[in-house]
């Protein structure tokens, strides 16, 4: 028994020093405006030799998201070099969503009204920086921060 537990350890020492990325995991969570976590999201690491061929770019980007009481929402690339895409799954029948940019001073920079799935936002031509979006649907909204690089 004594040697099942020290080859157990051993392999696990192995598997670690030489497969860092195996037991890499990342969890994002959600928060909604009162401070109560809303949803988790786990990103495992693990890649194949394969998914490590494919440009950095697409590796790097994440998807960010929050569950509301009837719909969620999800946004990427955050950060952006221009182009964001904001899908809203499981709107209800007959609501639709808006969407407004603010810069930090305020002033409102690109507005889409009647958003029902998903919304290409194109922010290339606006400097970069820090940006405010606003998504309102019924009574529900949020905001989210966007990082344009």
């Amino acid at each position: 028994m004594k040697s099942f537990i020290t080859l157990v350890v051993l392999m696990s020492v192995i598997m670690f020093l030489f497969c860092p990325d195996v037991a890499e995991a990342q969890v994002d969570f959600g928060y909604d405006s009162a401070g109560n976590r809303v949803n988790r999201v786990i990103r495992s690491s693990f890649k194949s030799q394969k998914a490590e061929e494919q440009s950095e770019e697409k590796s790097t980007e994440k998807i960010y998201s929050e569950v509301l009481k009837d719909f969620s929402i999800k946004i990427y690339p955050n950060p952006t070099k221009g182009d964001l895409t904001v899908e809203i799954l499981n709107l209800p029948e007959g609501k639709t969503a808006n969407l407004r940019l603010y810069d930090m001073s305020g002033r409102l920079i690109l507005q889409k009204t009647g958003v029902r799935d998903t919304e290409h936002l194109n922010i290339g031509k606006s400097p970069d920086g820090i940006y405010i979006l606003k998504i309102s649907a019924g009574d529900s909204s949020t905001e989210w921060k966007i990082i344009k690089q």
